[in-house]
């Protein structure tokens, strides 16, 4: 029995050895050891810009159905006709209304190989830049029943340099709070490495286009988030129209060096 408590013993011994290095030497010579072991400190830089956008892709989807499927891809070629004049009419022209490929589905009866009718749809892609406009397009949903509303995605001018401008201004955050470290805590911080998390896209809606929604059931609402204050003059114009806000983050590492 005592054999087997002194095995145990050393194999104890043993793995407490392979887990934590001893460390032997003069006070001084462990100064210098632990001196010689690389520290680093992570920090993260984070940047939010709210930027008033020019426009905003609106999207409908016109759904039609009938017995023939030839009639049923003349009658979604009618609606689109219709959609595109009412536009005009809107003041909206041909060039912003753009449709795609349309899409067939045959509809099955319980027997039978043969369809009993066809459904056709396609997606119309409508670029409004005013509420008015946004009031025109909303204005058809609610007057033909073949027309659906699908969505809205509000734009920016110049998204790649406000992604570039969100990113360098999470870079410099990065460095204000590392100039801080090193003022309070007496080191030196050397750049080790950098990695950019991207840059992720919010689309807001203002109050206005909420209110335009009321006939649209199915439209997404965005509530907006706490963000750094930008240019007054582009939150009141934000305010008529919809947002676009570009979140950029960037994580840099430093290695600790005395002074």
């Amino acid at each position: 029995m005592k054999k087997w408590i002194a095995i145990l013993s050393f194999c104890t011994v043993a793995a407490r050895s392979q887990a934590e290095p001893e460390i032997k030497g003069t006070p001084s010579e462990v100064a210098q050891y632990l001196q010689g072991i690389s520290k680093s400190v992570t920090v993260v830089g984070e940047e939010e810009l709210k930027v008033t956008a020019d426009h905003a892709n609106v999207s409908l989807r016109a759904v039609t159905e009938s017995k023939s499927l030839q009639d049923a891809l003349r009658q979604n070629q009618d609606v689109r006709s219709k959609i595109i004049a009412s536009l005009k009419d809107k003041g909206i022209d041909a060039e912003h209304v753009q449709a795609s490929r349309f899409s067939s589905t045959p509809k099955y009866g319980l027997f039978g190989d043969k369809p009993k009718s066809y459904k056709v749809e396609n997606v119309i892609k409508i670029t409004v830049q005013s509420e008015k406009e946004f009031q025109a397009v909303a204005a058809l949903v609610d007057a033909m029943p073949e027309v659906r509303y699908d969505g809205i995605e509000f734009a920016s001018p110049d998204k790649d340099a406000w992604k570039t401008k969100a990113v360098t201004q999470a870079i410099d955050k990065a460095d204000e709070r590392k100039r801080l470290y090193e003022e309070k805590l007496g080191i030196k911080l050397a750049p080790k490495s950098i990695s950019e998390g991207g840059v992720a896209m919010q689309a807001n809606q203002a109050y206005g286009f909420h209110a335009g929604l009321y006939a649209l059931s199915s439209a997404p609402r965005v509530s907006p988030e706490p963000a750094p204050v930008v240019a007054a003059a582009n939150e009141e114009a934000a305010n008529d129209f919809g947002e676009v806000i570009y979140r950029a983050q960037v994580t840099v590492e430093y290695t600790v060096e005395t002074k």
